[in-house]
């Protein structure tokens, strides 16, 4: 009986740290956010800040998004001890945003409690699929396109 050895030298893929997501992460003191993507139409245009918060610290705390090198922050509060998903009941919207769906986008972070900030590579998506409900205001949600055999 002969035993194949073609996976001997290769890497587990679950050695391998990934995000499982869309989103990217990043770590602000006790504030985490999670698999964050902006939702938009157009460049130029609104996008919606979209992914989850969680605060592991005895406080709420107050976190600030901008795009890099905008003062036009948008803001959302993450409960003490909690977590959050971003635009579930609130849009948060950027309004002086550039960047257009399948691109990236830097995003400047920050948290009201320790000050912690970060800058970050942030996918855009277009406003479809699961997105659909975060569409910015005054945007319509991408609609499925009729297929030539219906």
């Amino acid at each position: 009986m002969g035993l194949s050895g073609c996976q001997v030298m290769s890497p587990r893929q679950t050695d391998v740290t990934y995000n499982a997501a869309d989103g990217v992460p990043i770590d602000l003191g006790d504030v985490q956010l999670r698999d964050i993507v902006v939702v938009a139409d157009k460049d130029g245009g609104p996008g919606t800040l979209v992914g989850a918060a969680n605060n592991e610290g005895d406080k709420p705390v107050t976190v600030r998004v901008a795009p890099a090198g905008s003062s036009k922050a948008a803001e959302f509060e993450v409960p003490a001890n909690s977590g959050l998903a971003i635009s579930k009941d609130t849009k948060v919207e950027l309004t002086d945003f550039q960047g257009a769906p399948g691109g990236m986008v830097s995003l400047q972070a920050q948290t009201d409690a320790s000050g912690a900030s970060g800058e970050i590579q942030v996918p855009v998506v277009a406003a479809e699929g699961y997105y659909a409900d975060y569409a910015p205001a005054g945007v319509a949600p991408a609609s499925p396109s009729a297929s030539a055999t219906s």
